[in-house]
């Protein structure tokens, strides 16, 4: 058997394995930082409302960390025309595994519409496209015309050159709705709905992915202005359920506002209402997170403490998002028909 053979035949192994233990997608602490990926009904999520062109646009960046294998990053650029209610969002985002060199790539769009519901009530609901494509690195990988009777030479081969050799390239298809008034939202996304077939090498299937999302905003009286704007003082309750055959997941806590500063603690797992394969108590992480935010600039970091009695190579899962929108003297908080606004996380 030929060593490219062997290659092909590695691969298939690796990625049924991968696949059938693996299923899950890469998940976000800061879900509300980033919410375009949690749901497409965010897109053109902006908080200000300008006459200025200029802050139509808003850029998004995230890059998470996650034990000392799974890396993340994301960039947004996302645009909302007021008068016709519409939003876009122009996505990237790179996923790497370390130890298996696996490398998903997806590039996508979102597109996103408001709709009033009467003098209480929005309703937004948005549909995403992403073309994604799985790479394999072979730089670091060992093949037998690299070796000799004299053992390993050291010698970079043709299979070593193959920098990302692609195993998979398939369409992926999302949607969601999202319903809110002034002070509470509640939303509903389906990710993966086309169940994209994910390898050249088998047959597997990405399960679709379902988040249920909801909060409620505090506001706090406080009348001093902080920058162009009046600060900001708010308690955010949030929770996010996410299930995707056979795996489920939820994200309660709290989120607190007090311009510049903001912070947040959320507890990932079921607890006690589910119950792990070893019988123990369902429970993922506690996540802390703390930030600033001032005239469209946001930037927020987040550090998940473990809370299983497994241990993933010592190192903390970190992250770390950055937004800025264009906003100056004579802005709105963003609001549709008479006074309801889009809630601003």
């Amino acid at each position: 058997m030929g060593y490219r053979t062997c290659r092909i035949l590695f691969l298939f192994v690796l990625m049924v394995e991968c696949f059938h233990s693996q299923a899950q997608d890469m998940q976000q602490a800061q879900f509300y930082a980033f919410p375009v990926l949690m749901n497409p009904a965010f897109a053109g999520n902006m908080e200000f409302d300008c006459k200025d062109l200029r802050s139509n646009l808003r850029a998004s960046l995230q890059s998470r960390r996650q034990w000392s294998e799974f890396k993340s990053d994301a960039f947004a650029l996302e645009l909302f025309r007021k008068k016709s209610r519409l939003g876009f969002a122009l996505l990237f985002r790179n996923q790497r595994q370390s130890g298996s060199r696996l490398q998903i790539t997806s590039t996508g769009a979102a597109v996103s519409h408001r709709l009033s519901l009467g003098d209480n009530w929005q309703m937004a609901s948005g549909i995403q496209f992403n073309l994604v494509r799985r790479n394999f690195d072979f730089r670091d990988f060992r093949f037998t015309d690299q070796f000799s009777d004299k053992g390993f030479s050291g010698q970079t081969t043709a299979d070593n050159l193959v920098n990302a050799n692609p195993i998979g390239t398939y369409a992926d298809l999302s949607a969601g709705t999202l319903f809110f008034t002034r002070l509470f939202w509640t939303g509903l996304s389906v990710h993966h709905a086309n169940q994209p077939v994910v390898s050249d090498f088998s047959d597997h299937r990405l399960p679709v992915r379902f988040s249920l999302h909801t909060g409620y905003k505090f506001e706090f009286r406080s009348d001093p202005n902080f920058g162009l704007f009046k600060r900001d003082v708010s308690l955010h309750p949030v929770m996010l359920i996410r299930w995707q055959n056979p795996f489920a997941q939820m994200d309660a806590g709290l989120y607190y506002n007090y311009e510049p500063f903001f912070g947040g603690l959320i507890y990932r797992g079921f607890g006690f209402l589910r119950q792990d394969a070893d019988g123990l108590a369902s429970q993922d992480a506690a996540v802390f997170l703390i930030g600033i935010k001032k005239d469209g600039f946001r930037l927020g970091y987040s550090l998940e403490v473990n809370l299983k009695r497994k241990n993933y190579g010592g190192f903390p899962t970190q992250e770390l998002t950055l937004s800025w929108q264009y906003a100056k003297k004579g802005c709105l908080r963003r609001r549709f028909g008479k006074w309801i606004s889009i809630p601003a996380f």
